[in-house]
């Protein structure tokens, strides 16, 4: 897995796509439980390329710098993009209305454990997801009852997911889950659903999982057909407020990373690091990109764009990012706009 590197950067440039399908599509579509699995992949991948790192390094201290390292570029990458979004964010959320000290306590809540801009939550989330996993490895506790602790708590972002139209009824459950959602924000948007797939990824950067390629491809077909039967289920049983979470994502995850990882390296003839650049800016901006689309479309009186408004809106979420991907990439080559390397 290791020497595959660059196949990770060609997915995570594929997952950025499918993560602006999720935001350009409604609930219900055929599709929608494929781009479900990009976000479960990104915490996979940033986990276990994480992890292997931390394998490499021997000592405590070295480990611990490891980490620092990692918080340093998760929050540099979120505070360049939060500061240049700002204006957007402020608009689109209408936090300029009334502003007093509870709007500012918001505002700090969703940028430790929500979405300050659109789509945001995913670099707290892994960073905290990270952070709370290696902590547990430093105190010994094995990779397999981290993975547990995560399953547990995934299992209940589910239902509060997918399934919350079935526990609705249960005052005292709503009572204790609206208490948390005051607090902090929705789980399954959170740092929580983070915890296992940063586990797996850490068991798999430990290499303690690796059956052979014929039998995870004839498991991720049943996997697929599970998630969809699932997908169907919640569909025309089960009221969904929310799409997020399903029972399979997981299965389907792992037999799509590993696939990947454990096929043989070969040459591709691309600069996966560029691709690398485009999947950050694309993923940290397409949300405001398509927002501000939306709030054009309803100043032009177009409420339920047909589908051809669709594909441009999506065409547009991804042709921006990376010509501004270009753009940043041809001026930080300049020394006093370095910094723009902060964007990807």
């Amino acid at each position: 897995m290791a020497k595959n590197g660059n196949k990770f950067d060609i997915l995570k440039f594929v997952l950025a796509i499918l993560i602006v399908c999720i935001h350009s599509t409604k609930a219900g579509m055929i599709l929608r439980p494929v781009f479900r699995l990009a976000v479960p992949l990104f915490f996979m991948i940033s986990s276990y390329l994480f992890f292997l790192k931390q394998s490499t390094l021997n000592s405590k201290q070295d480990k611990y710098k490891g980490l620092k390292k990692y918080a340093k570029r998760i929050l540099l990458l979120y505070l360049f993009w939060f500061l240049l979004l700002l204006p957007f964010t402020i608009y689109y959320r209408e936090l300029y209305i009334n502003f007093d000290h509870e709007k500012l306590i918001t505002i700090a809540r969703s940028f430790f454990f929500g979405s300050t801009f659109i789509a945001s939550w995913f670099l707290m989330a892994s960073l905290i997801g990270v952070t709370i996993v290696w902590v547990l490895s430093q105190l010994k506790v094995k990779t397999s009852w981290i993975i547990a602790i995560g399953l547990v708590i995934y299992v209940f972002c589910c239902i509060v997911s997918n399934y919350y139209s079935l526990i609705s009824s249960c005052p005292r459950f709503i009572v204790a889950y609206n208490s948390y959602t005051s607090i902090f924000t929705l789980p399954f948007n959170s740092f929580p659903c983070s915890i296992l797939f940063v586990g797996i990824g850490k068991l798999l950067a430990e290499g303690q999982f690796a059956p052979y390629n014929k039998k995870l491809f004839v498991f991720l077909l049943f996997s697929l057909l599970g998630l969809y039967i699932e997908f169907f289920f919640t569909k025309y049983y089960c009221k969904v407020y929310f799409d997020d979470c399903y029972f399979i994502l997981p299965p389907v995850c792992i037999c799509i990373f590993m696939l990947i990882g454990q096929s043989r390296p070969f040459e591709i003839g691309l600069n996966t690091t560029k691709l690398r650049s485009y999947s950050t800016i694309i993923y940290c901006c397409h949300g405001t990109l398509l927002s501000w689309q939306h709030i054009i479309l309803q100043d032009m009186g177009i409420k339920e764009p047909d589908n051809i408004v669709v594909l441009l809106k999506f065409l547009i979420a991804i042709a921006v990012p990376i010509a501004l991907a270009e753009l940043f990439l041809f001026l930080e080559r300049r020394c006093h706009l370095r910094w723009l390397r902060y964007s990807h």
